[in-house]
């Protein structure tokens, strides 16, 4: 398991790094905070959760309305529909992906150890750990 994890948090810090080196930013339906969880379990995986959704809205409330129109009630239901859950933050791993309220909406970032990683407006920025409210392993 600890290379497992070696190679995880490798792969993870070469997804952020790609991501910066792009200077990939906030874009509706094309790379937000689901896609950005999405790319990351696609990169876990080879497997895209969210390539039914790529293009199909303009802007986040249009995203959510299209969220509570296929009966989720937010972005932590669809994860929950294709992840496996963890109990709480505490066991967390590196690469998890966390669900966190922000502005009365749920977003979703990646666990980078005692941090959060986010897609904030100007690019990637972090939160801490604890603001995790649920936990999804790919």
């Amino acid at each position: 398991m600890g290379n497992l994890m070696q190679n995880r948090a490798e792969l993870l810090l070469d997804y952020l790094s790609g991501i910066r080196t792009a200077k990939r930013v906030l874009k509706p339906s094309q790379f937000d905070c689901a896609f950005f969880a999405a790319g990351w379990v696609k990169a876990c995986t080879g497997v895209d959760p969210a390539s039914a959704w790529r293009g199909k809205y303009r802007s986040l409330d249009e995203g959510r309305a299209m969220l509570k129109g296929a009966g989720y009630r937010d972005l932590d239901g669809l994860a929950a529909a294709h992840l496996a859950e963890i109990d709480g933050w505490g066991g967390s791993r590196p690469g998890d992906i966390a669900a966190v309220s922000e502005g009365g909406h749920t977003a979703l970032g990646i666990i980078g150890g005692p941090q959060i990683h986010v897609l904030g407006l100007k690019g990637l920025d972090y939160l801490h750990l604890d603001r995790a409210e649920r936990v999804f392993r790919p």
